[in-house]
């Protein structure tokens, strides 16, 4: 009786829709409770649900386990349409169907021959997820597939033929090869090994499965195109002795993939380890044969299709090290109890981290805790940390007779580099900070632009470097690429770059790197100087330019900054960016940054007005986290300075003491500190002192909605302003003062505090301020029942927040205060794109006040759309 497939595949699929269609990934897991814990992947799964398989008998137990929890699930929840409840089908049940539909799909070599021979390394027990890469490869290797079309998750340059049809395709052996890229150590075999033993249990490649290392990364020599062709031949004729000659060789291997494609038997071929596929293109079989390659090298004139592979996500990491730990028949030494038990997750975490997820190396550090079952696990991981490629090192080899350690396989793809390309990648492991750009490489090693990006593009091309875009669109290509390292790639640089530092001019390449961060961070710290309206634009957006490269570069900045000897610039550097940080809420820079210059000054590279500064700098970043003890610390230590600095820096410490206590919902000792502020300035006659504590004070009153005595305090503040001839402080004191008056109900005189403010701004040259002003005067004027007045100094903010200022903090709110006088006023779908526009602008400042707001307003407005949708069909 035929059908039995069938049955199985809609059985399936009823049980799996049944117990309310689960995730794949937490059926996958399920197999990690079973003692010795048993894998799979998404892919598999994939395919038994969508009737492309049938489980293998290797996969039985699993599959059993799987299929007998979702029966139980299903039996648990109410059915559809109220028919009763799921009648659960037990273990025997679907193993005597699974073993019907498995006889009736078994794969019979087509054309009626023999199956031919699998040649393939023993398969790691410990597959870890490899989830896309796996399917990416699967859907290439199954046969009928359209070979024209770039595989899913496959690198850059991976087009199809021109001429898409299967004729053409078979006359195109590139278009029936596909590469596995990626760095040393990344599983490109492990991943290819098991997708050709998938290829094979689905019966897929009849004609067999040929595998040849071919010993492009090995010390030993790399194997010729005669030597594999040799061993190709024999095992498919092994009666036959191959010709001599290679051009002999080459006739007989094309013959004999046109019989077996004649047969309707194809062949996949593996070919690991290559390094040059040019000498190699004669062993490539055209359609329906298969071929797949891995490589440390991207050969995009040679391979037209490729698989990038990464290393693990950190939770496939953790996996690995924990199976690898834990299991217990993986060829490894048995572990006692105690290790396994041991292996808590904050360990497992850390050598996942130190590994940099590269499978390579948690497979070394697992397998050497494992042979010292005597020692703690923490006691092992901190040893690790302290010599990070010496603790990845085994007395083993890999199954090709290679060095286990991680230096050796980092060593292989070095010893290859041209001359010029060795000093790049020396360098650019000295480079402080995530990543570098090309303009900043073509600094670090005094080269033309051109010349950075070739020597860049070298070494991606053998995976030692990570091209990324990042940056805005507006800052020229050479400053939006970025090269990255990978973690253990950057130790292995800078072991090399030791060794080689005075020819490579290693202390002047990054000296010169540090000034290019410091001057162009210097730019950006400035506030444009606009002397007339002629130039206004063209300053302004030489400006923006200079904040949109600060924007992209700035914890390559920071980074550089910390980890240069210390200095006074370090310490100039943290009090210029105190505004830029500030503004843009980047605490964490900030308070790193500050942190050093406090350290700087204490070693003597900055005075004690300079420590002082730092130190406020320091409290602010810390409060801006939410650290607010150790804020007030950091105010502990500025007080120390204070008093040798006398009064009035004492009263700056007190008012930034009250800033701390305000944002930790201390209010009363908040005004307490700023009192106390207050009298020590008007002690010492300092008026813009006295000044910016009222404001502050107004702030406090606004936040807790006491406006009355906000508005006393902002009015006190403008006045001591004005005594102080500060335009562009009274500026914001007008701004804020119009503000509470507006909430108050005063709105002809918050109009008029507001229209000096923007004024004053304007007059000052602060550009902030101004379009804080524009935005807060138009929402007045909103109050005041004036619509079109209000959308008018509405846009100008929006429209200066875009031109003036790389600010999206400031344009996030901008933007909602137009989309919610938009929407009062009734225009629905306009409001409706502002606050779409808000929404993303604010998410990624993490303006979680605001985005909470326009997020409201949002779903308010689409409710509001669909009434009117419906009300329309309705009419109709």
């Amino acid at each position: 009786m035929e059908g039995h497939a069938e049955r199985f595949w809609d059985e399936l699929s009823k049980t799996y829709q049944a117990a309310g269609s689960p995730p794949l990934k937490k059926l996958v897991a399920l197999g990690g409770r079973l003692q010795p814990p048993l894998r799979s992947s998404d892919a598999t799964i994939s395919d038994w649900l969508s009737g492309k398989t049938v489980p293998s008998k290797g996969s039985s137990k699993f599959f059993l386990f799987v299929v007998v929890r979702m029966e139980k699930c299903a039996a648990q929840r109410p059915v559809k349409g109220g028919g009763g409840s799921w009648r659960a089908r037990d273990r025997a049940w679907w193993e005597q169907l699974l073993d019907r539909a498995r006889a009736e799909r078994t794969p019979a070599p087509e054309g009626g021959g023999p199956a031919g021979p699998v040649q393939l390394p023993t398969p790691d027990d410990l597959f870890v997820g490899r989830d896309e890469p796996l399917r990416a490869l699967m859907d290439w290797l199954e046969p009928g597939a359209v070979q024209s079309r770039r595989p899913s998750g496959s690198g850059r340059g991976g087009q199809g033929p021109q001429d898409g049809s299967e004729a053409a395709l078979r006359t195109t052996a590139s278009a029936a090869a596909l590469e596995v890229t990626g760095m040393g150590g990344v599983g490109k075999t492990t991943l290819v090994v098991e997708a050709a033993r998938q290829a094979v249990a689905r019966g897929w490649y009849s004609g067999g499965v040929l595998f040849a290392d071919l010993r492009g990364h090995s010390p030993i020599d790399d194997a010729v195109p005669d030597e594999v062709l040799d061993a190709f031949l024999r095992t498919l004729r092994p009666r036959r002795e191959p010709p001599p000659v290679l051009t002999e060789k080459v006739r007989c291997w094309g013959e004999l993939l046109d019989e077996l494609a004649a047969q309707q038997r194809p062949l996949l071929i593996v070919l690991d380890n290559v390094r040059e596929a040019g000498r190699f293109t004669e062993l490539l079989p055209p359609l329906p044969h298969r071929a797949l390659l891995t490589s440390r090298h991207t050969h995009l004139n040679t391979i037209r299709h490729r698989v990038v592979l990464a290393p693990f996500p950190p939770a496939e990491a953790e996996l690995f090290v924990r199976l690898r730990l834990r299991g217990p028949n993986h060829g490894l030494v048995p572990a006692p109890d105690h290790v396994a038990m041991s292996a808590d997750d904050e360990q497992v975490r850390r050598i996942a981290e130190l590994c940099g997820q590269l499978p390579l190396a948690l497979r070394i550090v697992a397998a050497v805790v494992r042979s010292e079952p005597d020692r703690s696990l923490r006691e092992r991981v901190d040893e690790l940390a302290r010599n990070l490629l010496d603790g990845m090192e085994d007395d083993d080899t890999d199954v090709e007779g290679r060095p286990l350690t991680v230096r050796a396989c980092f060593s292989f793809c070095y010893g290859h580099l041209t001359a010029a390309r060795a000093r790049a990648f020396r360098l650019l492991a000295a480079a402080p900070g995530q990543d570098v750009s090309t303009a900043s490489a073509a600094v670090l090693l005094d080269v033309p632009m051109d010349a950075a990006r070739l020597a860049l593009r070298g070494l991606a091309g053998m995976h030692l470097v990570e091209r990324s875009g990042r940056g805005s669109h507006e800052l020229p290509e050479a400053e939006r690429d970025h090269w990255s390292m990978h973690d253990l790639i950057r130790l292995y640089g800078e072991e090399r770059g030791r060794t080689h530092a005075g020819e490579d001019g290693r202390e002047d390449a990054v000296g010169r790197l540090l000034l290019h961060y410091r001057d162009g961070a210097r730019s950006a710290a400035g506030i444009p100087v606009i002397t007339n309206e002629d130039e206004g634009v063209l300053v302004a957006l030489a400006h923006r330019r200079a904040v949109v490269w600060l924007e992209a570069e700035r914890v390559n900045v920071v980074e550089a900054a910390v980890s240069s000897p210390a200095s006074e610039w370090r310490v100039d550097l943290a009090l210029a960016l105190d505004e830029f940080f500030s503004d843009r809420r980047y605490y964490s820079e900030w308070a790193r940054l500050a942190a050093s210059a406090v350290d700087a000054c204490r070693q003597g590279h900055g005075d004690r007005h300079k420590e002082f500064r730092a130190l406020g700098a320091l409290a602010s970043a810390l409060t801006g986290l939410g650290r607010i003890d150790e804020a007030l610390t950091a105010l502990d230590d500025a007080d120390d300075v204070a008093v040798l600095l006398g009064d009035r820096a004492q009263a700056l410490v007190a008012q930034e003491r009250g800033v701390v206590l305000a944002n930790a919902g201390r209010p009363e000792e908040a005004l307490g500190s700023y009192e106390a502020a207050a009298a020590l300035f008007q002690a010492v006659g300092d008026p813009g002192g006295l000044a910016r504590t009222r404001r502050l004070m107004g702030d406090t009153w606004s936040r807790y909605g006491r406006s009355e005595d906000a508005e006393a305090a902002y009015l006190a503040a403008v006045h001591f302003y004005r005594m102080d001839n500060d335009v562009r402080e009274e500026a914001r004191a007008l701004g804020c003062l119009g503000t509470a008056q507006s909430a108050l109900g005063h709105h002809q005189e918050a109009i008029e505090s507001l229209e000096i403010s923007t004024e004053y701004a304007s007059r000052a040259n602060d550009v902030r301020s101004h379009i804080a002003g524009l935005c807060q005067l138009g929402l007045a004027l909103h109050r005041a029942g004036q619509p079109q007045a209000s959308l008018k100094h509405l846009r100008a903010a929006e429209q200066r927040a875009r031109m003036f200022i790389y600010h999206e903090d400031q344009l996030g709110g901008v933007l909602v205060c137009l989309g919610l006088v938009l929407k009062e006023r009734g225009r629905f779908r306009t409001a409706l794109a502002v606050f779409i526009e808000a929404v993303d602008v604010l998410r990624e400042v993490g303006d979680a006040q605001r985005l909470a707001a326009a997020e409201q307003a949002l779903r308010q407005l689409r409710r509001i759309l669909e009434r009117r949708r419906r009300r329309r069909r309705l009419s109709r």
